[in-house]
């Protein structure tokens, strides 16, 4: 019974001791982790520390900006996280592709809203002609020329 109770109470921390609320005891942690580390024969620099450390160059690795990490970490400051970002060339790259992938849909979205409101305005005044919706400009033609006009007279 107390096994079904346990599963069922969500623990706040990452190793639960026997009761919900109190995590399990730091010398019993280290004693199991030392037990595994040497059946797996891992280097005894290995610690239970390493596996966070490498859960967050993880997320970094994976995209996450040290904002994110800073929230999933608990770090009182962005500068410890970013430790955990390394900006990769293919890292860079996405980066730039997420950009130009923004833009354009920036671009088509000003697109239709811009054709939006000339239909809206065609709807109301038939007699204009179709204004037409573009993102680009020409600047193929020459401006107007202005011409100066004298006074004579009184």
């Amino acid at each position: 019974m107390l096994k079904a109770r346990k599963a069922a109470v969500k623990s706040p921390w990452v190793f639960p001791g026997d009761l919900p609320d109190a995590s399990i005891l730091g010398t019993s942690l280290d004693h199991q982790h030392s037990e595994v580390r040497t059946k797996l024969k891992l280097p005894s620099d290995f610690v239970v520390h390493s596996l966070r450390q490498t859960m967050l160059t993880r997320i970094g690795e994976a995209g996450a900006d040290a904002f994110t990490i800073m929230r999933i970490a608990g770090h009182s400051s962005v500068t410890v996280s970013q430790r955990y970002v390394h900006p990769t060339p293919e890292n860079m790259e996405r980066a730039f592709d997420r950009l130009q992938k923004l833009n354009a849909l920036k671009q088509e979205e000003a697109a239709n809203e811009a054709k939006a409101e000339a239909a809206a305005v065609n709807a109301n005044s038939p007699s204009l002609p179709a204004k037409v919706a573009t993102s680009k400009i020409d600047r193929s033609r020459k401006p107007p020329q202005v011409i100066a006009f004298k006074r004579t007279g009184p």
